[in-house]
């Protein structure tokens, strides 16, 4: 008996050893991929596609003179011959040059949303993740930022941040200056103090911009010095031609009713649910309020409570649980979603 028992152990060691190993060298190997494509990006063998933004290899900047640049471009189109009949894959990251695209990146607990109009670029929120939501926004063929706006102070609102402002050097970075100076926010300030070019705002309810064809106006909030900060937090609204969106960032419901009581114009096409979809937010009231028929909810773990009540409202609610990148699109008459 004794001998059977040392055996087993011994089994499930050997199976926890080749499992610990095969994710370790699965990682090994998304982090070697992951470095090649932005060292490519740097040098300049990357291009992204003007109209969806997709990456796609040039072998311009190699150095390799004529006869051996079209060798190697042939070979590459043989090998792009011999795959040809397999599924086409859909790039999770496209973003048109013309028209809306809002994307929620995946930034694990936190929040961050690229929107593009026109060729004009903001970045809603950057997650907890510096170095993931860069990589998102060089996928997307970003590498610079009219707008970066901090919702809040919370890590899974800021603390990447301070990497996205580095990469993207925005002109403009809205901030909400009543919330407590943490280490995230102070961070923040350095690297947009850094960039020497970055403008700090301190968004009030009622601000205005354009951001392309698009109108971007800061909603909320619509009084400051709450006794829950997160109620200080960053809202905007989006309206381009006929369609419009609205980003609840870190807001709770209490905040929200607020929102309400304040008159502002809330009904929206599409919903991007403040806190990724907590218990915290997303009321009844202001699901009934905004009436959106698409909402996103892009939190790891989204309330199922809030999940049904936008789904009884007749509202398609899409979690990036279950649909990784999500993306809205307007043409300024209609608005899809691409989960």
């Amino acid at each position: 008996m004794g001998r059977e028992r040392e055996a087993r152990s011994q089994v499930r060691k050997r199976r926890r050893g080749c499992l610990t190993g095969c994710l370790t060298r699965i990682l090994l190997l998304l982090g070697v991929a992951a470095l090649v494509f932005v060292g490519a990006c740097v040098l300049g063998f990357v291009r992204n596609d003007p109209e969806t933004g997709k990456p796609s290899l040039t072998l311009e900047n190699i150095g390799l003179d004529d006869g051996a640049l079209s060798a190697v471009q042939g070979w590459l189109e043989t090998a792009k011959d011999a795959v040809g009949n397999l599924p086409a894959l859909s790039w999770a990251y496209g973003v048109d040059a013309s028209g809306l695209t809002v994307k929620t990146l995946r930034v694990g607990e936190g929040e961050a949303v690229l929107v593009c109009c026109d060729g004009y670029t903001m970045l809603v929120g950057a997650g907890n993740n510096g170095l993931l939501t860069a990589g998102q926004l060089l996928l997307c063929g970003v590498n610079r930022l009219n707008v970066a706006v901090a919702c809040g102070n919370e890590v899974g609102q800021i603390g990447g941040m301070a990497t996205a402002v580095t990469l993207g050097k925005p002109e403009y970075l809205l901030l909400q200056d009543s919330q407590t100076k943490n280490a995230d926010y102070n961070a923040m300030l350095g690297a947009a103090q850094k960039t020497g070019s970055t403008q700090l705002i301190a968004a009030d309810a009622g601000l205005t911009f354009s951001l392309g064809r698009a109108t971007v106006t800061v909603i909320g909030p619509a009084k400051t010095n709450h006794t829950d900060e997160r109620d200080d937090g960053l809202s905007l609204r989006i309206d381009y031609g006929q369609t419009s969106v609205l980003i609840l960032g870190t807001i709770t419901s209490a905040g929200e009713r607020e929102l309400i009581s304040s008159g502002v114009r809330l009904g929206a096409d599409a919903l991007i649910c403040a806190r990724g979809g907590s218990d915290a937010a997303t009321g009844l009231e202001l699901v009934s309020a905004v009436m959106p028929k698409i909402a996103l909810l892009t939190g790891r773990e989204p309330a199922n409570s809030v999940v049904i009540r936008l789904q009884r409202a007749g509202v398609q609610a899409l979690t990036a649980k279950e649909n990784g990148v999500m993306t809205l699109r307007s043409d300024g008459t209609t608005m899809t979603v691409t989960p």
